[in-house]
């Protein structure tokens, strides 16, 4: 397969960040990079609140070590489990510490008539652009889910959108029609297939084309035409994710075959009993290192106590516990 032409730009300087509107070449440049997919805090004896001061302490460890996209409201994020009120506040708090650092992506979804109005909120929030969930309707259908696409870019114009696929529906002819639509400038595969992901790529080779499942997929992904790839394990260790990243730049696709499998054990364990570790795992990393992990809302639960000893060993390889 052959992957298509690639922009490797770094976000050079602080220009670089004025707004971009729904320039797919500049969003390229942006995409072009690891997406950081951040955890959300909480606290109180319910976990009835998102913790902001937690929040904030995590997104500062990650802008300081130059992490230059952030995405809020993603499901590392706990999205299922947030109000309205509580994404937008998520939202807000990575745009205080993006400062000009970074660029800000919101996650949106659910009905169509509520994932426009949490992208109207977003984006007043100070969000650089939205990544429109995959439908979780079990009965989606490739026109549904075009429509779907379609109602939120009508309705909120101008706005830059970046499509995530976790489903099956979507075809070549499908990503070629959502392609006409200007404001869609990005698609991000959740789904552990490089030959399928390669296949949409060619029907609209000038959208941003992500890797939606991190480190482990990224140099396969790369190969197959992704810009870069999105990371939870970033918000433990940004800069492991970063070397990947740049060895993937640099044309280094062993060296980045190599640090992938540095990381693979954490992946392998965030994968357990059918993925329910996924953000648990990160979450209790975060709190070993010294971050604000904290406790998942139901229906997610904790690390069991032998999944926990694992953790600690896997991390004091990786040097990450002192």
């Amino acid at each position: 397969m052959t992957a298509v032409p690639r922009s490797i730009d770094r976000l050079a300087d602080p220009a670089a960040l004025a707004a971009l509107g729904t320039d797919r070449a500049g969003w390229r440049r942006v995409l072009a990079d690891v997406a950081v997919v951040t955890v959300t805090p909480f606290t109180g004896d319910r976990l009835e609140q998102v913790d902001v001061a937690g929040l904030a302490r995590n997104l500062e460890h990650l802008v300081g070590a130059g992490v230059r996209l952030l995405v809020a409201g993603g499901n590392t994020g706990e999205f299922a489990a947030l109000s309205s009120r509580e994404l937008v506040q998520t939202v807000e708090a990575h745009v205080r510490a993006a400062r000009g650092r970074a660029r800000v992506i919101a996650g949106i979804g659910y009905r169509t008539e509520r994932a426009i109005e949490l992208g109207r909120a977003s984006m007043d929030a100070g969000s650089d652009g939205l990544m429109i969930h995959h439908p979780i309707h079990p009965y989606a259908s490739q026109p549904g889910i075009l429509d779907y696409y379609e109602s939120i870019a009508t309705a909120l114009p101008g706005v830059p959108l970046i499509l995530y696929v976790r489903g099956p529906q979507l075809t070549v002819a499908g990503v070629r029609r959502l392609a006409g639509i200007d404001s869609i400038v990005g698609v991000k595969v959740g789904q552990p297939d490089p030959e399928r992901f390669a296949t949409l790529v060619t029907g609209a080779p000038d959208l941003a084309w992500v890797c939606g499942v991190a480190e482990a997929w990224a140099v396969p992904f790369w190969r197959a035409g992704s810009i870069g790839f999105t990371s939870g394990l970033a918000n433990v260790a940004p800069q492991r994710s970063l070397d990947i990243l740049d060895a993937l730049r640099g044309s280094d696709p062993t060296r980045a075959a190599d640090l992938v499998d540095r990381v693979r054990p954490i992946e392998a364990l965030r994968a357990r009993h059918g993925d329910a570790n996924n953000i648990a795992v990160i979450k209790a990393a975060m709190d070993l290192v010294g971050l604000v992990g904290g406790e998942l809302r139901p229906p997610l639960s904790g690390l069991a106590a032998d999944d926990r000893a694992e953790l600690i060993r896997i991390l004091e390889d990786l040097e990450l516990l002192r």
